[in-house]
């Protein structure tokens, strides 16, 4: 009896795993593995462009399209960020760098996300080094993009 109980509570805990596993998966074509994103419903992808391009320009990014709806940003660290990634022996300072994607979703749904990294020594090809911005920090990124829904209207 009690092999018997071991047999069905295995299968029920793996039955259970499977179902929260499976369960969790979306089916909607939304890219996985962005730091922030957000979707932009009811508007063209012209003014969606144009508002990334905006707001990442009056946060003091440089940058604009780099390739099909894909879009790079860079702006200097913050002296956070130096203090953490910099190196103050040879005087390399810490640089943002976003990278934004679009994709239509539907015909009446834009999705909007980025990934960003700080690059260490930009300009220096043997020192260069870069560090992905982790889930923690994604705040200001997740703040951008709803930025960019702000000045769309939504």
């Amino acid at each position: 009896m009690i092999t018997t109980f071991k047999k069905n509570f295995t299968a029920a805990a793996l039955a259970s795993v499977l179902v929260l596993c499976a369960g969790c998966q979306s089916f909607s074509n939304v890219p996985t593995g962005n730091l922030a994103s957000v979707t932009i419903t009811n508007q063209p992808m012209a003014k969606v462009v144009q508002a990334t391009t905006a707001v990442f320009t009056a946060h003091g990014f440089n940058g604009g399209q780099t390739g099909a709806n894909q879009y790079t940003f860079t702006c200097p660290g913050s002296r956070t960020d130096n203090l953490a990634y910099g190196s103050f022996m040879f005087n390399e300072t810490v640089t943002v760098k976003v990278v934004v994607i679009t994709k239509p979703l539907t015909p009446r749904s834009i999705y909007v996300g980025c990934n960003a990294w700080l690059i260490e020594g930009e300009n220096d090809p043997v020192f260069q080094d870069d560090h992905k911005v982790r889930m923690l920090r994604k705040w200001p990124y997740e703040q951008l993009l709803k930025d960019i829904q702000t000045q769309i209207g939504q």
